[in-house]
Protein backbone atom coordinates (compact mmCIF):
# COMPACT_ATOMS: atom_id res chain seq x y z
CA UNK A 1 0.00 0.00 0.00
CA UNK A 2 1.37 3.48 -1.26
CA UNK A 3 0.02 6.65 -0.81
CA UNK A 4 0.23 8.76 -3.87
CA UNK A 5 2.65 11.30 -4.02
CA UNK A 6 1.40 14.99 -5.68
CA UNK A 7 2.84 18.45 -5.90
CA UNK A 8 0.85 21.01 -3.89
CA UNK A 9 0.94 24.69 -4.20
CA UNK A 10 3.23 26.09 -1.68
CA UNK A 11 2.32 29.91 -1.40
CA UNK A 12 -0.97 31.36 -2.80
CA UNK A 13 0.00 33.70 -5.89
CA UNK A 14 -2.92 36.06 -5.29
CA UNK A 15 -1.10 37.59 -2.37
CA UNK A 16 2.01 38.02 -4.28
CA UNK A 17 0.80 41.95 -4.88
CA UNK A 18 -0.23 42.41 -1.16
CA UNK A 19 3.35 41.58 0.29
CA UNK A 20 6.58 43.43 0.43
CA UNK A 21 9.00 41.05 -1.38
CA UNK A 22 12.03 42.28 0.23
CA UNK A 23 10.75 41.45 3.95
CA UNK A 24 12.99 38.95 5.21
CA UNK A 25 11.61 35.08 6.15
CA UNK A 26 10.03 34.73 9.02
CA UNK A 27 11.49 33.66 12.26
CA UNK A 28 10.83 29.78 13.43
CA UNK A 29 12.10 28.86 17.04
CA UNK A 30 11.10 25.80 18.40
CA UNK A 31 10.88 26.01 22.67
CA UNK A 32 12.22 22.99 22.76
CA UNK A 33 13.93 22.14 20.23
CA UNK A 34 12.29 20.02 18.12
CA UNK A 35 14.02 16.67 17.95
CA UNK A 36 13.20 17.15 21.85
CA UNK A 37 9.42 17.56 21.39
CA UNK A 38 9.35 14.46 18.96
CA UNK A 39 11.18 12.04 21.77
CA UNK A 40 8.87 13.89 24.74
CA UNK A 41 6.10 12.99 22.97
CA UNK A 42 7.52 8.76 22.89
CA UNK A 43 8.25 8.95 26.13
CA UNK A 44 5.32 10.16 27.26
CA UNK A 45 3.64 7.49 25.47
CA UNK A 46 5.93 5.18 27.38
CA UNK A 47 5.40 6.21 30.36
CA UNK A 48 1.19 6.31 29.90
CA UNK A 49 1.10 2.60 28.42
CA UNK A 50 3.88 1.14 31.20
CA UNK A 51 5.89 -0.25 28.35
CA UNK A 52 8.68 -1.75 28.94
CA UNK A 53 9.65 -3.53 26.26
CA UNK A 54 11.08 -1.01 22.59
CA UNK A 55 12.48 -1.34 19.79
CA UNK A 56 14.09 1.96 18.04
CA UNK A 57 14.23 1.27 14.31
CA UNK A 58 16.63 3.64 12.70
CA UNK A 59 17.74 4.48 16.17
CA UNK A 60 20.94 6.44 14.67
CA UNK A 61 23.08 7.82 17.90
CA UNK A 62 20.81 6.13 20.30
CA UNK A 63 19.45 9.17 22.06
CA UNK A 64 16.30 7.34 22.98
CA UNK A 65 17.74 3.99 23.50
CA UNK A 66 20.27 6.33 26.03
CA UNK A 67 16.95 7.54 28.31
CA UNK A 68 15.71 3.64 28.01
CA UNK A 69 18.51 2.55 29.26
CA UNK A 70 18.58 4.84 32.78
CA UNK A 71 17.60 2.73 35.68
CA UNK A 72 14.09 3.91 37.28
CA UNK A 73 14.27 5.41 40.86
CA UNK A 74 12.18 3.10 42.31
CA UNK A 75 10.17 -0.10 41.63
CA UNK A 76 6.57 0.09 40.64
CA UNK A 77 4.04 -0.15 43.97
CA UNK A 78 4.76 -2.70 45.83
CA UNK A 79 1.53 -5.62 46.46
CA UNK A 80 0.03 -5.50 49.92
CA UNK A 81 1.58 -9.19 50.82
CA UNK A 82 5.39 -7.70 51.16
CA UNK A 83 4.41 -6.01 54.12
CA UNK A 84 4.00 -7.64 57.64
CA UNK A 85 0.70 -9.41 58.16
CA UNK A 86 -1.83 -7.28 59.99
CA UNK A 87 0.79 -4.01 60.14
CA UNK A 88 -0.24 -2.15 56.98
CA UNK A 89 -4.20 -1.63 56.26
CA UNK A 90 -4.59 0.16 53.05
CA UNK A 91 -1.42 0.49 51.05
CA UNK A 92 -3.16 3.60 48.96
CA UNK A 93 -1.62 5.84 51.61
CA UNK A 94 1.60 4.67 51.01
CA UNK A 95 1.58 5.07 47.35
CA UNK A 96 3.73 7.71 46.27
CA UNK A 97 3.03 9.39 42.86
CA UNK A 98 5.86 11.89 41.41
CA UNK A 99 4.66 14.59 39.19
CA UNK A 100 6.23 12.13 35.81
CA UNK A 101 5.74 8.60 36.13
CA UNK A 102 9.02 6.43 35.85
CA UNK A 103 9.92 4.54 33.11
CA UNK A 104 10.34 0.99 33.65
CA UNK A 105 12.07 -0.53 30.92
CA UNK A 106 12.72 -4.60 31.16
CA UNK A 107 14.28 -5.04 27.36
CA UNK A 108 14.88 -2.37 24.46
CA UNK A 109 17.29 -2.94 21.35
CA UNK A 110 18.07 -0.47 18.42
CA UNK A 111 18.68 -0.65 14.31
CA UNK A 112 20.28 1.15 12.13
CA UNK A 113 22.68 1.29 8.77
CA UNK A 114 25.38 3.26 10.08
CA UNK A 115 28.11 1.84 12.03
CA UNK A 116 29.14 5.25 12.82
CA UNK A 117 26.18 6.24 14.62
CA UNK A 118 26.07 2.77 16.71
CA UNK A 119 29.38 3.06 17.81
CA UNK A 120 27.73 5.69 19.78
CA UNK A 121 24.32 4.10 20.35
CA UNK A 122 26.55 1.26 21.93
CA UNK A 123 28.41 3.47 24.44
CA UNK A 124 25.67 4.71 25.33
CA UNK A 125 23.39 1.87 26.25
CA UNK A 126 25.95 -0.26 28.09
CA UNK A 127 26.11 -0.53 32.15
CA UNK A 128 28.24 1.85 34.11
CA UNK A 129 31.05 0.69 35.25
CA UNK A 130 32.01 0.08 38.74
CA UNK A 131 33.56 3.55 39.80
CA UNK A 132 32.91 7.07 38.83
CA UNK A 133 36.50 6.95 36.91
CA UNK A 134 35.03 4.12 34.38
CA UNK A 135 31.24 6.10 33.53
CA UNK A 136 31.24 6.81 29.98
CA UNK A 137 30.87 10.52 28.87
CA UNK A 138 28.29 9.20 25.91
CA UNK A 139 25.93 8.51 29.13
CA UNK A 140 23.20 10.08 30.91
CA UNK A 141 23.36 10.04 34.99
CA UNK A 142 24.92 6.09 35.49
CA UNK A 143 25.69 6.78 39.59
CA UNK A 144 21.28 5.73 40.18
CA UNK A 145 20.78 2.06 41.81
CA UNK A 146 19.43 -0.03 39.17
CA UNK A 147 15.93 -2.34 40.60
CA UNK A 148 14.97 -4.37 37.68
CA UNK A 149 16.93 -6.44 35.24
CA UNK A 150 17.47 -4.72 31.75
CA UNK A 151 18.77 -6.08 28.64
CA UNK A 152 20.02 -3.91 25.80
CA UNK A 153 21.19 -5.13 22.23
CA UNK A 154 22.04 -2.94 19.07
CA UNK A 155 21.94 -4.19 15.40
CA UNK A 156 23.28 -2.77 12.57
CA UNK A 157 21.64 -3.79 9.29
CA UNK A 158 18.48 -3.05 6.68
CA UNK A 159 14.89 -2.05 7.47
CA UNK A 160 13.97 -4.83 4.69
CA UNK A 161 16.03 -7.90 6.41
CA UNK A 162 14.19 -9.56 8.79
CA UNK A 163 14.71 -10.22 12.55
CA UNK A 164 13.18 -13.10 14.34
CA UNK A 165 14.44 -11.43 17.59
CA UNK A 166 12.28 -8.82 16.47
CA UNK A 167 9.11 -10.42 16.90
CA UNK A 168 6.62 -9.57 19.46
CA UNK A 169 8.31 -6.56 20.64
CA UNK A 170 5.78 -4.48 22.69
CA UNK A 171 6.09 -1.16 20.73
CA UNK A 172 8.25 -0.75 18.13
CA UNK A 173 9.54 2.93 17.01
CA UNK A 174 10.38 4.50 14.02
CA UNK A 175 11.87 8.56 14.69
CA UNK A 176 12.46 10.44 10.94
CA UNK A 177 12.88 7.09 9.51
CA UNK A 178 10.38 6.79 6.88
CA UNK A 179 11.56 9.75 4.64
CA UNK A 180 14.62 8.44 3.88
CA UNK A 181 13.34 5.00 2.76
CA UNK A 182 14.28 4.26 -1.06
CA UNK A 183 10.76 3.95 -3.40
CA UNK A 184 11.74 0.39 -3.49
CA UNK A 185 12.06 0.17 0.81
CA UNK A 186 9.36 2.24 1.50
CA UNK A 187 6.55 -0.87 0.49
CA UNK A 188 7.84 -3.22 2.56
CA UNK A 189 7.66 -0.67 6.03
CA UNK A 190 4.05 -2.08 7.19
CA UNK A 191 4.46 -5.88 5.96
CA UNK A 192 7.47 -5.96 8.42
CA UNK A 193 6.87 -3.83 11.24
CA UNK A 194 2.89 -4.50 11.26
CA UNK A 195 2.95 -7.90 9.75
CA UNK A 196 5.95 -9.73 10.79
CA UNK A 197 6.58 -8.02 14.06
CA UNK A 198 3.53 -7.26 14.84
CA UNK A 199 4.21 -4.96 18.28
CA UNK A 200 1.07 -4.03 20.12
CA UNK A 201 1.94 -0.01 19.23
CA UNK A 202 4.15 1.14 16.21
CA UNK A 203 4.92 5.14 16.62
CA UNK A 204 6.60 7.02 13.62
CA UNK A 205 6.97 10.15 13.48
CA UNK A 206 8.04 12.15 10.03
CA UNK A 207 8.22 15.52 8.40
CA UNK A 208 5.34 17.52 7.04
CA UNK A 209 5.99 18.97 3.83
CA UNK A 210 3.06 21.20 4.60
CA UNK A 211 5.39 23.16 6.97
CA UNK A 212 7.82 24.08 4.96
CA UNK A 213 5.91 27.00 3.82
CA UNK A 214 6.09 28.27 7.28
CA UNK A 215 10.27 28.94 6.48
CA UNK A 216 9.56 31.22 3.58
CA UNK A 217 7.64 34.48 3.01
CA UNK A 218 4.02 33.82 0.76
CA UNK A 219 4.86 34.34 -2.85
CA UNK A 220 8.60 33.28 -2.61
CA UNK A 221 10.27 32.39 -5.97
CA UNK A 222 10.96 29.26 -6.08
CA UNK A 223 14.74 29.75 -6.51
CA UNK A 224 14.75 31.57 -3.16
CA UNK A 225 13.42 28.23 -1.62
CA UNK A 226 15.45 26.22 -3.46
CA UNK A 227 18.58 28.19 -2.44
CA UNK A 228 17.84 27.15 1.41
CA UNK A 229 16.84 23.31 1.00
CA UNK A 230 16.41 20.63 -1.29
CA UNK A 231 14.83 19.74 -4.53
CA UNK A 232 13.28 16.28 -4.49
CA UNK A 233 16.26 13.73 -5.22
CA UNK A 234 13.99 10.92 -7.02
CA UNK A 235 13.05 13.73 -9.29
CA UNK A 236 9.20 12.60 -8.78
CA UNK A 237 8.01 15.93 -7.85
CA UNK A 238 9.04 19.23 -8.21
CA UNK A 239 8.89 19.45 -4.16
CA UNK A 240 11.92 20.97 -2.14
CA UNK A 241 12.80 19.16 1.12
CA UNK A 242 14.58 19.97 4.67
CA UNK A 243 16.75 17.16 3.64
CA UNK A 244 19.98 15.84 1.01
CA UNK A 245 18.69 12.56 1.68
CA UNK A 246 14.83 12.52 2.25
CA UNK A 247 13.08 10.27 -0.86
CA UNK A 248 9.83 12.30 0.07
CA UNK A 249 7.94 14.61 2.39
CA UNK A 250 4.30 14.11 3.32
CA UNK A 251 1.37 16.92 3.65
CA UNK A 252 -1.26 15.62 6.49
CA UNK A 253 -3.51 14.57 4.55
CA UNK A 254 -1.29 11.94 2.28
CA UNK A 255 0.68 10.62 5.83
CA UNK A 256 -3.38 10.30 6.60
CA UNK A 257 -4.20 8.34 3.57
CA UNK A 258 -1.01 6.24 4.28
CA UNK A 259 -1.75 5.15 8.05
CA UNK A 260 -5.44 4.25 7.30
CA UNK A 261 -4.19 2.17 4.33
CA UNK A 262 -1.67 0.35 6.37
CA UNK A 263 -4.06 -0.26 9.70
CA UNK A 264 -6.43 -1.56 7.89
CA UNK A 265 -4.51 -3.99 5.36
CA UNK A 266 -2.45 -4.99 8.84
CA UNK A 267 -5.06 -5.71 11.49
CA UNK A 268 -4.75 -2.11 13.63
CA UNK A 269 -6.44 0.56 15.02
CA UNK A 270 -5.19 4.72 14.78
CA UNK A 271 -4.46 5.47 18.38
CA UNK A 272 -3.80 8.71 17.54
CA UNK A 273 -2.77 10.48 14.59
CA UNK A 274 -1.41 14.34 14.91
CA UNK A 275 1.87 16.23 14.97
CA UNK A 276 3.81 18.22 17.03
CA UNK A 277 6.25 21.22 16.37
CA UNK A 278 4.68 24.65 16.52
CA UNK A 279 7.14 27.83 16.62
CA UNK A 280 7.09 29.80 19.48
CA UNK A 281 6.61 33.32 17.25
CA UNK A 282 3.39 33.87 15.17
CA UNK A 283 3.77 33.70 11.65
CA UNK A 284 3.26 37.35 10.34
CA UNK A 285 0.90 36.47 7.43
CA UNK A 286 -1.52 34.37 9.44
CA UNK A 287 -0.57 30.82 8.17
CA UNK A 288 0.01 29.14 11.99
CA UNK A 289 -3.41 26.98 12.00
CA UNK A 290 -2.92 26.18 7.68
CA UNK A 291 0.37 24.78 8.03
CA UNK A 292 0.07 22.68 11.31
CA UNK A 293 2.80 21.00 12.92
CA UNK A 294 6.46 20.75 12.05
CA UNK A 295 6.16 16.47 12.59
CA UNK A 296 3.34 14.99 11.52
CA UNK A 297 2.94 11.25 14.60
CA UNK A 298 0.67 8.07 15.20
CA UNK A 299 0.38 5.88 17.20
CA UNK A 300 -1.18 2.45 15.84
CA UNK A 301 -2.57 0.04 18.41
CA UNK A 302 -2.80 -3.76 17.24
CA UNK A 303 -6.29 -5.15 17.48
CA UNK A 304 -6.50 -8.03 19.97
CA UNK A 305 -8.79 -10.02 17.05
CA UNK A 306 -6.71 -13.66 17.38
CA UNK A 307 -5.14 -13.18 14.08
CA UNK A 308 -1.29 -12.36 15.13
CA UNK A 309 -0.11 -15.76 13.34
CA UNK A 310 -2.05 -15.02 9.81
CA UNK A 311 -0.87 -11.41 10.30
CA UNK A 312 3.06 -12.71 10.54
CA UNK A 313 2.63 -15.25 7.72
CA UNK A 314 0.87 -12.18 5.38
CA UNK A 315 4.04 -9.88 6.03
CA UNK A 316 6.24 -12.53 5.18
CA UNK A 317 4.39 -13.21 2.03
CA UNK A 318 4.34 -9.89 1.13
CA UNK A 319 8.19 -9.17 1.83
CA UNK A 320 9.38 -12.05 -0.47
CA UNK A 321 7.22 -10.62 -2.77
CA UNK A 322 8.52 -7.58 -3.03
CA UNK A 323 12.26 -9.62 -3.28
CA UNK A 324 14.44 -7.74 -1.58
CA UNK A 325 17.42 -8.61 -0.84
CA UNK A 326 20.23 -7.81 1.82
CA UNK A 327 22.66 -9.05 4.48
CA UNK A 328 21.73 -10.25 7.70
CA UNK A 329 21.62 -7.70 10.66
CA UNK A 330 25.03 -7.66 12.69
CA UNK A 331 24.53 -8.07 16.44
CA UNK A 332 27.05 -5.10 17.77
CA UNK A 333 26.18 -5.28 21.33
CA UNK A 334 24.41 -6.97 23.76
CA UNK A 335 24.58 -5.67 27.15
CA UNK A 336 22.94 -6.74 30.77
CA UNK A 337 22.23 -4.59 33.32
CA UNK A 338 21.69 -6.47 36.36
CA UNK A 339 19.87 -5.45 39.64
CA UNK A 340 20.53 -4.45 42.66
CA UNK A 341 20.88 -7.84 45.05
CA UNK A 342 18.38 -6.20 47.31
CA UNK A 343 16.08 -5.37 44.77
CA UNK A 344 12.32 -6.55 46.16
CA UNK A 345 13.30 -7.91 49.32
CA UNK A 346 10.73 -7.71 51.71
CA UNK A 347 10.41 -5.35 54.33
CA UNK A 348 10.83 -7.10 58.17
CA UNK A 349 10.11 -5.20 61.29
CA UNK A 350 13.90 -5.07 62.35
CA UNK A 351 14.48 -3.86 58.86
CA UNK A 352 11.62 -1.16 59.47
CA UNK A 353 13.50 0.04 62.77
CA UNK A 354 16.75 0.01 60.72
CA UNK A 355 15.04 2.33 58.08
CA UNK A 356 14.33 4.71 60.44
CA UNK A 357 17.45 4.77 62.30
CA UNK A 358 18.99 5.75 59.02
CA UNK A 359 17.22 8.41 58.18
CA UNK A 360 16.97 9.81 61.47
CA UNK A 361 20.82 9.34 61.32
CA UNK A 362 21.08 11.12 58.31
CA UNK A 363 19.02 13.80 58.89
CA UNK A 364 21.21 15.03 61.85
CA UNK A 365 24.43 14.79 59.61
CA UNK A 366 22.61 16.95 57.02
CA UNK A 367 21.66 19.86 60.08
CA UNK A 368 18.57 19.48 58.85
CA UNK A 369 15.06 18.93 60.53
CA UNK A 370 12.99 19.02 57.55
CA UNK A 371 14.25 17.19 53.92
CA UNK A 372 12.17 16.14 51.18
CA UNK A 373 11.73 12.43 50.58
CA UNK A 374 13.32 12.18 47.46
CA UNK A 375 16.55 13.58 48.89
CA UNK A 376 16.26 10.90 51.62
CA UNK A 377 15.44 8.17 48.82
CA UNK A 378 18.81 9.41 46.80
CA UNK A 379 20.93 8.15 49.85
CA UNK A 380 21.63 4.26 48.88
CA UNK A 381 22.22 2.95 52.27
CA UNK A 382 18.24 4.25 52.82
CA UNK A 383 16.80 2.86 48.97
CA UNK A 384 19.15 -0.38 49.51
CA UNK A 385 17.44 -1.30 52.77
CA UNK A 386 13.83 -0.47 51.08
CA UNK A 387 14.59 -2.79 48.73
CA UNK A 388 13.57 -0.29 45.65
CA UNK A 389 10.10 0.08 47.22
CA UNK A 390 9.26 4.08 47.67
CA UNK A 391 6.47 2.93 49.56
CA UNK A 392 8.46 0.90 52.45
CA UNK A 393 10.61 4.24 53.20
CA UNK A 394 6.97 6.26 53.38
CA UNK A 395 5.80 3.16 55.51
CA UNK A 396 9.02 2.97 57.80
CA UNK A 397 9.24 6.76 58.38
CA UNK A 398 5.21 6.70 59.86
CA UNK A 399 6.25 3.87 61.71
CA UNK A 400 9.31 5.38 63.22
CA UNK A 401 8.21 7.34 66.61
CA UNK A 402 11.64 9.94 65.94
CA UNK A 403 10.00 10.83 62.20
CA UNK A 404 7.08 12.89 61.02
CA UNK A 405 5.88 12.38 57.37
CA UNK A 406 4.14 15.70 55.48
CA UNK A 407 2.30 14.65 52.75
CA UNK A 408 0.34 18.30 52.29
CA UNK A 409 2.56 20.23 50.05
CA UNK A 410 3.54 19.82 46.63
CA UNK A 411 6.59 17.77 47.68
CA UNK A 412 6.20 15.12 50.42
CA UNK A 413 8.78 15.73 53.50
CA UNK A 414 10.21 14.20 56.66
CA UNK A 415 10.32 16.27 59.47
CA UNK A 416 12.56 15.38 62.62
CA UNK A 417 10.88 15.22 65.82
CA UNK A 418 12.44 17.61 68.22
CA UNK A 419 14.53 19.05 65.40
CA UNK A 420 18.42 19.18 65.17
CA UNK A 421 21.21 20.51 67.40
CA UNK A 422 23.02 23.44 65.75
CA UNK A 423 21.41 23.99 62.82
CA UNK A 424 23.36 25.39 60.14
CA UNK A 425 22.61 29.32 59.61
CA UNK A 426 22.09 30.38 56.26
CA UNK A 427 22.64 33.79 57.59
CA UNK A 428 25.71 35.33 59.71
CA UNK A 429 23.89 35.85 63.49
CA UNK A 430 25.93 39.50 63.56
CA UNK A 431 24.30 40.53 60.16
CA UNK A 432 20.60 41.46 59.73
CA UNK A 433 18.96 40.91 56.81
CA UNK A 434 20.23 43.11 54.50
CA UNK A 435 23.28 41.25 54.69
CA UNK A 436 24.72 41.55 50.65
CA UNK A 437 27.11 38.61 49.73
CA UNK A 438 30.58 39.65 49.25
CA UNK A 439 30.55 38.42 45.22
CA UNK A 440 27.27 39.79 44.59
CA UNK A 441 27.51 42.03 41.19
CA UNK A 442 24.85 45.21 41.22
CA UNK A 443 21.80 44.27 38.81
CA UNK A 444 22.72 40.89 38.31
CA UNK A 445 20.68 37.76 39.74
CA UNK A 446 20.57 34.54 39.43
CA UNK A 447 17.97 34.87 36.50
CA UNK A 448 20.15 37.05 33.98
CA UNK A 449 21.74 34.24 32.34
CA UNK A 450 22.68 34.38 29.17
CA UNK A 451 21.26 32.30 26.06
CA UNK A 452 24.96 30.39 26.10
CA UNK A 453 23.74 29.40 29.29
CA UNK A 454 20.16 28.98 29.74
CA UNK A 455 18.32 30.41 27.03
CA UNK A 456 15.41 29.13 24.60
CA UNK A 457 17.12 26.75 21.96
CA UNK A 458 16.99 29.48 18.61
CA UNK A 459 17.56 26.30 16.38
CA UNK A 460 15.32 26.90 13.05
CA UNK A 461 14.38 22.99 13.74
CA UNK A 462 15.58 20.02 14.14
CA UNK A 463 18.48 17.46 13.58
CA UNK A 464 20.72 15.64 15.48
CA UNK A 465 21.01 11.79 15.13
CA UNK A 466 17.44 12.00 14.45
CA UNK A 467 17.81 12.68 11.20
CA UNK A 468 15.53 16.38 10.46
CA UNK A 469 17.88 18.71 9.37
CA UNK A 470 16.00 22.15 9.05
CA UNK A 471 15.05 24.54 6.56
CA UNK A 472 17.24 27.03 7.25
CA UNK A 473 18.58 26.40 10.17
CA UNK A 474 20.57 24.14 12.71
CA UNK A 475 20.74 22.65 16.18
CA UNK A 476 24.33 20.58 15.31
CA UNK A 477 26.88 23.31 16.22
CA UNK A 478 29.15 24.16 12.91
CA UNK A 479 32.91 23.04 13.56
CA UNK A 480 35.38 25.11 13.02
CA UNK A 481 38.56 23.92 10.72
CA UNK A 482 42.23 24.95 11.82
CA UNK A 483 42.71 27.32 9.50
CA UNK A 484 39.32 29.42 10.96
CA UNK A 485 37.14 28.18 7.97
CA UNK A 486 33.82 26.68 9.61
CA UNK A 487 31.49 23.41 7.96
CA UNK A 488 28.74 21.90 8.88
CA UNK A 489 28.11 18.65 10.66
CA UNK A 490 25.82 16.48 8.84
CA UNK A 491 24.80 13.02 11.07
CA UNK A 492 22.16 12.17 8.94
CA UNK A 493 22.20 8.92 6.76
CA UNK A 494 20.58 6.88 3.92
CA UNK A 495 18.09 3.73 5.15
CA UNK A 496 18.42 1.16 2.04
CA UNK A 497 19.46 -2.33 1.01
CA UNK A 498 23.15 -1.08 0.25
CA UNK A 499 23.98 -0.11 3.78
CA UNK A 500 25.85 2.44 2.90
CA UNK A 501 25.84 5.77 4.39
CA UNK A 502 25.86 9.35 1.73
CA UNK A 503 26.80 12.54 2.58
CA UNK A 504 26.11 15.77 0.94
CA UNK A 505 27.02 19.20 1.94
CA UNK A 506 24.45 21.57 1.30
CA UNK A 507 24.74 25.29 0.17
CA UNK A 508 22.42 26.15 3.13
CA UNK A 509 22.65 26.23 6.56
CA UNK A 510 21.06 22.67 7.42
Amino acid sequence: MTATILEIDEHDGDLVEEIDLDMADPQVTFYPPLFLQRRIWILDILRRETIADVLDVGCGEGQLLGVLAQPAPWLASPPMSIFPQGRVQNLVEYNYKSDMPNLHARRIAGLDISAHDLEFAVKGTGPPGTSPEEDDSYAYNVRVTRWEDLTAKVWQGGLQVINEEFINFECIVATEVIEHLPPDILPALAPTLLGIYHPKRLLITTPSYTFNARFTRPGAPRSARARQAYPDPTGRTDRIFRHHDHKFEWTPEEFAEWCHGAAEEWGYDIEELGGVGRPIEDDPWGRDDALGDASLVVVFRRKEDGQVAEREERGRSALKTLGLGGEPHQLLAIHLHKAHEMSRRPPTLESVKAIGDVVKAKMESFREAIVSLEQIWFEQEVSVLCGGWIEVLIWAVEEYDGLNLSTGSKEWSIELVGGVKDPILMWPEETSVDFIPCDWIPGKGPEDLSDEEDGPATSVCSTGAEGDVSWNGSEIEDEQENDGTWRKQDSDDTWGKSGERTEKWGSCEE
